[in-house]
Order: C-alpha cells, then sequence, then structure tokens
C-alpha cells in the first residue's frame, strides 16, 4: 500500500512538484539505503551535500527527489527553498495527520534502553512505531515521525539535544501526550553550561503536553522539583529507587523488581546494572499513565 502522493507531500512541505504526481512508499535520506519506491529528500549540512547523491539513489529505486534545487534526474522533483526546513515541516504536517498515542523521552543517560523497553511493553497489545537506534536529534525525530503509519497506536520518539532550546523545538511539533524525562547528567555539559541547565534543558519537553499530559520523572535525581514545576498544573507520574515513587525500583539479591502501590512485581531483566532498573520503573511507570497492562 502506498503512503502519500507527492502533491500531498509538495503541500505539506511548502514546496514545487516539477513532473507527475505519483504516490511514494516512504521518505529516505541515505542514498545508500534507498529501496524501490522512496522518496530522497536530499538534505545539505556543513560538510555534506544530499543533491551529490540523488542519482544514486533513483538508480537504487527512489520513484522522486525532495531538493532545493532542479537536478539532472529523471524523476519528479519538489523544489523548497530549503530542504532540512521542508523535512520538518513535512514530518509536523504528517503528525497532524496521526492519531496514535505519542511518547516521548529525554535524559541525559539511558534514552535508547529505555525506548526499547517502551518498545517491548507497548508491542505486546499495541501496533508500536518507535526511533531507529540512537536517531534522537532533529533529522531522526523527523524521520521517526515520517515513518509511523496510520495503522500505528503508539509512536515513541527518543529527543537528545546538545543546545538548550532543541528539546523545546522538537517537542512543539512531536506533541507528545507522555514525556518522559529520565536524568540529567554532564553528558554535553559544554553545550548548556552548567548541570541545572541540562536539567531545565530536559524539562522543555513537559511545555508541549497538553492539558490532559503526562509527565514520567526520576524521584531519585535531584531535578526532581524542577521538573515537577515546568510541568505544571499537568499530572505526573514518579519512578526510580526512592521511597516515595508510585513506581519503585527494587534491586535485591542482584534481582530487579517494581512496587506500585503497594504490589511487588518481579522483573526478569537481560540487561545487568541498577541502572536498567531505574530504567524498567521509568518504562512501567509510562505503561502505567497511558492504561496499558498487557
Amino acid at each position: 500500500m502506498s503512503w502519500l502522493n507527492l502533491s500531498d507531500i509538495s503541500a505539506m512541505a511548502n514546496g514545487r512538484l516539477h513532473g507527475s504526481a505519483r504516490p511514494v512508499e516512504r521518505v529516505c535520506i541515505d542514498s545508500r539505503r534507498t529501496v524501490a519506491g522512496d522518496l530522497f529528500i536530499a538534505l545539505k549540512g556543513p560538510r555534506f551535500d544530499g543533491h551529490d547523491f540523488a542519482r544514486r539513489s533513483v538508480k537504487r529505486g527512489a520513484v522522486a527527489a525532495l531538493v532545493s534545487r532542479r537536478l539532472d534526474v529523471d524523476v519528479p522533483q519538489i523544489l523548497v527553498a530549503d530542504t532540512m526546513r521542508a523535512l520538518r515541516r513535512l514530518a509536523q504536517a504528517w503528525r497532524r495527520r496521526l492519531d496514535a498515542l505519542v511518547i516521548a523521552l529525554t535524559g541525559s543517560n539511558g534514552k535508547t534502553t529505555s525506548k526499547e523497553m517502551l518498545l517491548g511493553i507497548f508491542s505486546r497489545c499495541r501496533k508500536v512505531w518507535a526511533t531507529s537506534g540512537n536517531q534522537n536529534n532533529r533529522i531522526g525525530a523527523a524521520l521517526t515521525m515520517l515513518g509511523a503509519r496510520p495503522s500505528h497506536q503508539v509512536v515513541i520518539v527518543e529527543l537528545g539535544a546538545n543546545h538548550p532550546g532543541e528539546i523545546a523545538e522538537m517537542s512543539a511539533w512531536i506533541k507528545p501526550h507522555i514525556g518522559i524525562v529520565l536524568n540529567a547528567g554532564a553528558a554535553h555539559l559544554e553545550g548548556f553550561g552548567s548541570l541545572e541547565n541540562v536539567a531545565r534543558a530536559k524539562g522543555e519537553l513537559f511545555a508541549s503536553l497538553p492539558a490532559s499530559g503526562i509527565g514520567i520523572i526520576n524521584r531519585d535525581d535531584p531535578h526532581y522539583n524542577l521538573w515537577k514545576e515546568q510541568l505544571e498544573s499537568r499530572k505526573s507520574v514518579s519512578f526510580g529507587f526512592h521511597s516515595e515513587a508510585e513506581v519503585r525500583a527494587i534491586r535485591s539479591g542482584g534481582q530487579c523488581g517494581l512496587s506500585i502501590e503497594g504490589k511487588s512485581y518481579p522483573l526478569n531483566l537481560s540487561l545487568l546494572g541498577e541502572h536498567n532498573c531505574c530504567n524498567a520503573s521509568a518504562a512501567a511507570a509510562a505503561s502505567r499513565a497511558a492504561g496499558v497492562a498487557c
């Protein structure tokens, strides 16, 4: 089944279609990974220019290209002023068409592991789409959203940042229903200036939650109260080893478990370490917030 027609994509990306409109299966930004039916988006950065690889992408099966200058390739082309901005516009427009529950998570450590835990939980009873690997920057977030389809019931987006404002920017158009902040550490400290700025940047995620949205926050982290403030009046669910965590991680005799409303639940984790027990409590807290018990 085809995904979108080029005329729709052109309108969504604020571009102009040159050539005939036809359906495409998905978007691709890497000519080496192009498959038949792709729309190749020629991104351009300080050290690369995707326009140089459009011909190779077409040879591998791309049926159209989204470009900022006309190319000598025998496929329809959508011409835009800036392909990076067009990618974000396209992802934002596609997000508005999705009815899925959207979960976004961030943190200095444990993002990808926690995302995989969430994927494992929700996949048991929902059709889920999630960030591939650790592609958690602006491009990765856009590609994650563009990979989701109307049949997906849950979309899980991993968000990373090197500077203040990045998570706010991404979450503003991702529009998550549930936001998870795992922790704040010294990773990428040079881009933030202080650990408190790191924590505040992670909490930017909460500003884009709807009034009915839920924040999942680490009760063990020293910045717990800051994140509670950033949530404002929205509901929260806490996790971690802290005695007051609503979904409490328990580590005893090398085994990991959870305590929820006074009931204990053993966990069989393939991952070692106390931090992964904490990550598991975060994933459980998110599934609890979503009302998923499967």
